[in-house]
């Protein structure tokens, strides 16, 4: 089977056939060569055409991070489909309307996510290995891969309330690899660190820059569990939201051979630049900005050291036009705000299924004819020297860990709740955390208020908010879950009767009782204070049977909590400890127990968890349903 020209896969193909047994990807499962994969997603491929898959027919992948996720992906391009990631982690609600939407009739899975999969489309469950069994007989080659064919179809949130799938081309993403090229072209790529889920098309860069050029990826189940990864030392390269790396040299053991890093997300700040500088091995920061629509970037900077003011976006890739116009499509003079319109060899046609919103974002191209370009919503200025300054949105869009959330359609789902009238959604700033912020869901609701709070204006009701966030975790990806309920009488509205989100009010401070479940041990104790100190909570307010997640932690703290447990306790903490133990009092247990054993308590703490996961995602299947 042949790639073709211009295909995000065919470069990886050439490595394969000129150097099978170079490592491709290294993994807590071992090593996977060039070889390997290039074998196993042929026999895949294989499979796929025998199904009956060609060129623009969407295959689902619905594989936890390991290298069969690898072969599944290129397998599907290289049978001349287009490949829809579906993350097992996701709500089955979200997964089943990708999987709708798109009209995908095949997915490819895994024993260990099969049951994650939506029914009604035909499941191909890859062994232990993660290869297809030769086929007796003839096999139907694929058809030629076109660089016009779509590659991948990534789902992005949408201001409609629904989700909407963005197929992006492999003429775009041939495109973005030969810039990489350039950009990259004095970096180190031997050891890229992939922790994006392949929902999100920074994944795409993660594992099809190095893949391309003969490096190799670090596959790891996250951001989080990348500095217990076995591999650490062989990482080179990481692509990363600032919040993301903020967490990562809060934790401390870089990767000692790290010497390149890629932000973007959210804004770069110049203090995160120094600290990367300063406290790692680092020697090219990387500052990158573009959409989903734009094929993961479309500007870049090489922040050098010590450069004077925060840092821009960049200039635009040789493979992007970048305009700065005014609400008349004209461009406006250097130095003044406008909105960023994207155009180039990287822009996507439109939206799947959407013609009026495709025919609303993507517009002709008043300065280049026969062109199109991209209405971003973001509003930057051009500065002396032709790089680009990014000022803010135009629209209600918003990003929250690097995520990309439509407020709109948090809303929405928030207004699908029986226990909400109305609602709106916010983002709120974290001081002691500049990179990063949480969504607060304001809430007109028809149930009872509590007793304390009548004749108030806003209150707090941590009850109803738990079963509020609760229905929501069954509905949508954790990250547009928000971290805060507060209730209102009536939503403030402007004079033509819009909601007017300026006067959304401060969230009043939660109002915690003391716990009915105090420490009772010395370890337990210990713990206690550790969560409250990160947590910014009341020591007597956190019982042992809570969870670092309920009482308002997020995957990013648990670095630092991993770092500070292991400096108290004298015992090797990591991320993953934590996942596996995730109430104090399992905690405590595990660090007492010291010879492997599981107490009483730990076997306790992991039934009620698995309950508790297996309640949620029975409610998501019967809603799906």
């Amino acid at each position: 089977m042949t790639a073709g020209a211009g295909t995000l896969h065919g470069r990886l193909l050439e490595h394969a056939a000129l150097a099978p047994d170079t490592p491709a990807v290294y993994s807590d499962t071992g090593v996977m060569t060039y070889g390997d994969l290039d074998q196993r997603s042929a026999l895949l491929a294989e499979q796929l055409v025998a199904e009956g898959v060609r060129p623009g027919v969407p295959v689902g992948i619905c594989v936890e991070r390991t290298p069969d996720l690898l072969v599944a992906v290129l397998a599907t391009l290289r049978s001349g489909a287009c490949y829809l990631p579906l993350d097992p982690k996701y709500p089955s609600e979200r997964l089943n309307f990708m999987v709708e939407d798109s009209g995908t009739r095949l997915l490819l899975s895994t024993p260990a996510s099969a049951d994650r999969c939506p029914t009604g489309s035909r499941v191909l469950v890859l062994g232990g290995s993660g290869a297809a069994e030769p086929r007796s007989g003839a096999v139907q080659a694929p058809a030629a891969t076109a660089p016009t064919d779509t590659a991948y179809l990534i789902y992005t949130s949408g201001s409609t309330g629904t989700p909407k799938g963005v197929p992006i081309r492999h003429s775009s993403c041939a495109a973005m690899l030969s810039e990489a090229d350039r950009i990259f072209a004095e970096c180190d790529l031997s050891g890229v660190a992939a922790v994006t889920s392949i929902c999100f098309d920074l994944a795409v860069m993660e594992i099809f820059v190095p893949l391309s050029r003969g490096g190799a990826v670090v596959l790891v189940d996250s951001a989080v569990h990348l500095l217990e990864s076995p591999h650490l030392n062989r990482v080179t390269h990481i692509n990363s939201v600032p919040s993301v790396m903020a967490s990562l040299l809060d934790g401390g053991s870089m990767p000692a051979g790290l010497r390149s890093v890629v932000l973007g997300g959210e804004a770069v700040r110049r203090r995160l630049v120094d600290r990367v500088y300063a406290e790692t091995k680092v020697e090219q920061v990387f500052n990158g900005y573009g959409p989903t629509e734009g094929t993961v970037f479309c500007t870049f900077k090489l922040v050098p050291r010590d450069e004077p003011g925060e840092p821009s976006i960049g200039s635009p890739a040789s493979t992007a036009r970048v305009y700065v116009l005014d609400d008349r499509l004209r461009p406006v003079p250097e130095g003044e705000a406008g909105e960023l319109y994207l155009g180039g060899e990287g822009l996507a046609w439109g939206y799947l299924n959407r013609p009026g919103l495709t025919a609303e974002r993507f517009v002709p191209d008043p300065h280049l004819d026969g062109e199109r370009m991209y209405r971003t919503g973001d509003i930057g200025r051009f500065l002396p020297g032709g790089e680009l300054e990014f000022i803010g949105r135009a629209d209600h869009q918003v990003k929250v860990r690097g995520y990309r959330i439509e407020l709109e359609e948090a809303e929405s789902w928030l207004a699908g709740c029986p226990e909400v009238r109305e609602a709106a959604v916010a983002v709120q700033a974290r001081d002691e955390q500049p990179h990063t912020g949480s969504l607060v869901a304001y809430v007109v609701s028809d149930e009872p208020r509590p007793a304390d709070s009548e004749g108030e204006d806003l209150w707090l009701d941590e009850a109803l908010q738990a079963r509020i966030t609760k229905r929501l975790g069954a509905l949508v990806p954790d990250y547009m879950v928000p971290e805060k309920v507060v209730f209102l009488a009536g939503l403030p509205v402007s004079p033509n009767g819009k909601l007017d989100r300026a006067a959304l009010p401060e969230p009043p401070a939660s109002v915690v009782p003391v716990t009915k479940e105090p420490a009772s041990t010395p370890t337990e104790a210990a713990l206690v204070e550790l969560w409250a100190q990160l947590l910014k909570r009341d020591p007597q307010t956190i019982g042992i049977h809570d969870t670092f997640f309920d009482l308002g932690g997020d995957s990013l703290l648990l670095i630092r909590l991993a770092k500070q447990m292991t400096r108290r306790f004298g015992t090797r903490v990591g991320v993953s400890d934590l996942f596996r133990f995730r109430e104090i009092t399992a905690l405590a247990g595990w660090l007492d127990n010291g010879d492997g054993a599981e107490p009483d308590a730990v076997t306790e703490a992991k039934r009620r968890a698995m309950t508790r996961r297996s309640m949620v995602r029975g409610r998501g299947r019967q809603q799906a349903g």
